[in-house]
């Protein structure tokens, strides 16, 4: 290549890579709710009876902002803690987890309701890539006393409760009937206006080398 056109090919070439490296989510935020009135509970530990808890469900979009959940507690405290972990695919009832989660953090609840179920808690997880319209798990541990809401009212078609000593007749004969009182948040990535700029620029001056290579080549006869 000629040395006149390495450096603005290169500069180019670098602005059109963090142009499109840098993005936020802004763009057409959406939240699926399932059974949001939903009464029926579960304890996410137990010594006596460990199990696997969670949901499979479909996000819609390129990024998974939140998922929120309704908890309660089986005794009279208040608080407790929860551990959030996210696997890609659709986890059987009895199928082992996988060995590595694509995310997992824990988050302390307050407030919580003595045999019952209180509003929804956001727990948030930031920005986490997904494939849209494909199938995921998030499976949640906690304290002994944190409970969680299901139902089996509302059908929610793409996933269900993940859940292998239900006591719920339906759940246990139909598990796909079954979902967490549950909600989720989707959107889609948009580049910022300064990456807009970045992205312009860097195609400008490929389209500028382009032109200037053109120009340069001219053929001579002897």
């Amino acid at each position: 290549m000629n040395r006149y056109l390495a450096l603005p090919l290169l500069l180019a070439t670098v602005c059109v890579s963090q142009a499109q490296a840098a993005t936020i989510v802004t763009a057409n935020p959406v939240t699926t709710t399932v059974n949001a009135n939903a009464s029926t509970t579960v304890t996410l530990s137990s010594v006596l009876q460990p199990d696997t808890i969670g949901q499979v469900f479909r996000p819609t979009q390129a990024y998974l902002t939140g998922l929120g959940f309704r908890f309660g507690s089986s005794t009279r405290t208040t608080t407790g803690t929860v551990t959030l972990s996210l696997y890609a695919g659709a986890i059987a009832p009895n199928g082992a987890l996988p060995t590595t989660a694509l995310f997992t953090q824990q988050y302390s609840l307050s407030n919580l309701i003595f045999r019952g179920v209180g509003s929804f808690t956001d727990l948030a997880i930031g920005t986490l890539g997904v494939t849209a319209n494909t199938d995921y798990t998030a499976v949640l541990s906690g304290s002994n006393n944190v409970t969680l809401a299901f139902g089996n009212g509302e059908g929610y078609a793409p996933g269900y409760l993940l859940q292998t000593k239900v006591n719920d007749l339906t759940c246990r004969n139909t598990p796909s009937a079954c979902d967490a009182s549950f909600r989720f948040t989707t959107a889609s990535p948009v580049p910022e206006p300064a990456n807009w700029a970045l992205l312009v620029g860097g195609f400008a001056m490929i389209g500028g080398a382009v032109r200037y290579r053109r120009r340069a080549a001219t053929v001579s006869f002897g």
